[in-house]
């Protein structure tokens, strides 16, 4: 029997466990890896699909999509001081719908009957009592 005094008892490991950690240090590698090609990949896609799709398809693909729900939405902030009865004695008088009340910010998002310019309903809205803005509901892409 041969007792070896340089080797602490803790540092046993065994040629299976040591395969293991290796196994799991190559995967995890290779997960990230993955990842990684697949991030870059999606992010170039709608640039290829541009440029693939350039010419005659571009036109059709225009007329053929519907009208976004969100260009008939308008957002419009009142004085809180003077309130909001005139604004939404306007908005019944026009048929159009009040969709939100914006509590914190004194303000509405309505949706705007369909037929009526959206440009005209929002110069109409602006010379309601006590409106402070009138705009178009969107969204808006900060970097």
């Amino acid at each position: 029997m041969v007792i070896c005094e340089n080797i602490p008892i803790f540092a046993t490991h065994t040629n299976k466990e040591k395969n293991m950690k290796i196994y799991l240090k190559a995967s995890l590698l290779l997960m990230g890896f993955l990842f990684t090609q697949t991030t870059i990949a999606s992010a170039q896609c709608p640039i290829k699909e541009q440029i693939m799709n350039s010419g005659e398809d571009d036109n059709k693909q225009e007329q053929a999509k519907p009208a976004d729900p969100t260009t008939r939405t308008l957002i419009i902030f009142y004085d809180k001081a003077k309130g909001n009865k005139p604004l939404l004695k306007a908005i019944k008088q026009n048929n159009c719908t009040l969709t939100y009340k914006y509590k914190e910010f004194n303000g509405v998002a309505i949706k705007v009957r369909d037929g009526w310019d959206i440009d005209k309903a929002i110069a109409y809205f602006k010379g309601v009592k006590g409106v402070l803005s009138v705009g178009k509901n969107g969204v808006m892409q900060l970097q």
